[in-house]
């Protein structure tokens, strides 16, 4: 436990699933007061329990009931420090003329509109309280290149615009602005998406350049480095965990050539 953290409070969204759970069980361990949140109340409430934090259920897309939550974490222990606005769904695929506007709108509800309730109502507690604070959010590598369905590929780019505009609004407050923007990450939804947990590993092994595909506590990991004071000069920006995938896997063919010099001219 870290003794920095003993008197503060973190609220996670979608607290039922892996990376959420593994999140919340991070800040625990870092000594920090934990309220978890999802729509899935008997997993996220049992986790709240294990972890002795208080679980407060909230449809994210709802604002009244993101401000209820945030109130919830006041109410209950006096301030907030740290919030992170993980909730969220892979959404509306398929060709774009194909997606229906209603499926469209609830997935940018979820994704998008959810992160600006939650900020919103964060940094007004925090303002409130006089106290610095750490508000971040579960980006993706989808905000960097078109990978996912239309909608949540539009959502994930705006956040990294809201990302930073709400990070300057703030900065006067000395309330820091962050995401974590996750690769292909072993947990339910992705096992779902790929037909069964055998099946999504060996999809997440092609999609990173580690030897070792990526699990929820190293998200959880990303999101407890930015809530701490280590991070205490980060505003802004983007942590991007996805074991290389961006970068490594399109490497130049000239790593597998053997050894020597190409001189000849563009």
């Amino acid at each position: 436990m870290d003794k920095d953290h003993a008197a503060k409070v973190a609220i996670v969204t979608g607290a039922a699933g892996g990376i959420g759970i593994a999140t919340a069980q991070r800040l625990a361990r870092d000594g920090f007061r934990v309220v978890l949140s999802d729509i899935a109340e008997e997993p996220a409430r049992q986790v709240a329990d294990e972890l002795g934090g208080i679980f407060q259920p909230a449809d994210v897309t709802n604002e009244s009931d993101v401000a209820a939550l945030v109130d919830c974490a006041i109410s209950k222990f006096g301030r907030l420090d740290v919030m992170i606005n993980n909730a969220g769904q892979a959404g509306a695929v398929g060709h774009i003329t194909d997606i229906t506007a209603e499926n469209w709108s609830r997935t940018i509800a979820i994704i998008l509109d959810s992160v600006f309730y939650g900020i919103k109502h964060a940094a007004r507690a925090m303002i409130a309280g006089g106290r610095s604070g750490s508000i971040l959010s579960t980006t993706s590598i989808s905000a960097q290149r078109a990978v996912g369905g239309h909608p949540y590929i539009a959502a994930k780019h705006a956040l990294i615009g809201l990302t930073r505009s709400a990070a300057n609004d703030l900065a006067p407050h000395g309330i820091r602005v962050n995401g974590v923007a996750p690769g292909y990450v072993l947990t339910p939804m992705t096992v779902d998406m790929f037909g069964g947990e055998e099946a999504a590993r060996d999809v997440l092994a092609g999609r990173s350049a580690l030897p070792s595909i990526i699990e929820p506590g190293d998200i959880a990991d990303a999101f407890g480095f930015l809530a701490s004071d280590g991070a205490r000069a980060i505003t802004g920006q983007q942590l991007t965990v996805d074991a290389g995938f961006l970068e490594c896997l399109n490497r130049s063919m000239s790593f597998d050539r053997e050894p020597g010099y190409l001189g000849s001219s563009h």
